[in-house]
């Protein structure tokens, strides 16, 4: 297994350094070993298609795949300190590049994602395996280029990742939002009181503060694009949503570190841990549905985009959590939000839709009137429009 750190660079507009190397395919497919599994979920995996099949001849062949991407966490980057990230053509010294090799080697396949490059990866596989012996062996001792993000944040990797698939036939957002989300419970795991629950875990929630991550990373993409429910079949309403989410998050980074976008999103999920903890577990069902988190997250991240509406923010969610405290019974109208979203017509509508559209329209126009109304008259006037 051999890996080669051949040069450093440094991306000023995401504040991150990019390791460029090779390595053998048994490096390489050692070290990504599990990564494209979770991935196929998202975007299935081009298997029996003519051009994959002759990507494989080719490959037995000896054929020099296109870099492939990859974000590397935990890293230790001491090395990349001594160099200035003003530098347009950093020279790195040979000392170094060997530190930053061994630094490399050391991550587990679950410090890395593939950003670019899942179908190259599992053409990789599919033609190891079809190998035996001596060629199996000289197979697994060819080069593969690749480009390594090395500590990026996970905003900056989404925004990254955005633009990078923004000028060709994309994988939709809600895709590479997934693909990215052990980068956002890394983000995430340091609040008080979370419990992040993953695929692998194989549980289900049963108290305040268990999240599946799949529905953070849901909350993430809800709360970019401002709308709880999205056309993803459209691809023009999926184009204007990502371009929306590249200013976003690039507004954000021309601080340097995305700090500010990064910090709105981990207080509305700090602020969700502590309704949740209110609630308490009589009401576990409630933050425990989906559809809720995704109208919550859609709407403060709507309010947040408005600058009309931003400063109400943080008083109406203060007002919130007080209104919840006030009434163990019946806390923020838990009990007017059951009865309402039972209301739903089923031949009409599709529940979980339409039960996303009536959360985010009673949180918004409680945020919209600063918390002085109750929540409960929120819920009652959501209502009135579905």
């Amino acid at each position: 297994m051999k890996l080669e750190v051949l040069g450093l660079d440094y991306d000023q507009r995401i504040a991150c350094f990019m390791i460029n190397a090779r390595a053998d395919y048994d490096w390489y497919l050692a070290k990504t070993q599990g990564s494209e599994a979770n991935l196929a979920i998202q975007r299935d995996v081009i298997k029996g298609t003519k051009p994959y099949r002759t990507l494989r001849a080719d490959l037995k062949m000896g054929c020099i795949l296109p870099t492939i991407v990859l974000a590397v966490r935990d890293v230790d980057l001491t090395p990349t300190e001594r160099y200035s990230k003003e530098q347009g053509f950093i020279e790195a010294s040979r000392d170094d590049l060997l530190l930053l090799t061994a630094a490399i080697d050391a991550a587990t396949p679950a410090d890395i994602d593939i950003v670019d490059g899942l179908q190259r990866t599992n053409a990789l596989r599919q033609t190891l395996s079809e190998l035996e012996g001596a060629a199996k062996a000289a197979f697994l001792a060819r080069s593969l280029r690749l480009e390594i993000w090395v500590g990026i944040p996970f905003y900056s990797l989404a925004y990254r990742m955005l633009l990078l698939n923004a000028g060709q036939k994309p994988m939709s957002m809600k895709h590479q939002i997934d693909i990215l989300s052990r980068g956002l419970a890394d983000d995430l795991k340091d609040l008080p009181g979370i419990e992040i629950i993953t695929i692998k875990d194989h549980k289900r929630r049963v108290k305040p503060g268990q999240f599946h991550l799949s529905t953070l990373a849901q909350a993430f993409q809800a709360w970019l694009q401002r709308n709880p429910n999205v056309d993803v079949s459209n691809m023009v309403v999926e184009t204007l949503i990502v371009d929306e989410a590249l200013e976003t998050l690039g507004v954000d980074l021309q601080s340097g570190d995305g700090a500010n976008h990064r910090d709105n999103f981990r207080e509305f999920v700090t602020w969700l841990l502590a309704l949740d903890k209110i609630l308490g577990e009589g009401n576990n069902r409630f933050l425990g549905n989906d559809t809720v988190v995704l109208g919550f997250a859609a709407a403060v991240g709507f309010a947040y985009k408005n600058e009309q509406l931003r400063d109400r923010v943080q008083p109406a969610m203060t007002s919130l959590l007080e209104e919840a405290k006030a009434d163990p019974d019946d806390p923020m109208g838990v009990n007017s939000f059951d009865a309402l979203r039972r209301s739903i017509d089923t031949r009409r509508s599709n529940v979980g839709e339409a039960t996303r559209e009536f959360v985010f329209r009673a949180v918004r126009e409680y945020i919209m009137q600063s918390g002085t109304s109750s929540m409960t008259e929120c819920w009652t006037q959501s209502a009135t429009m579905m």
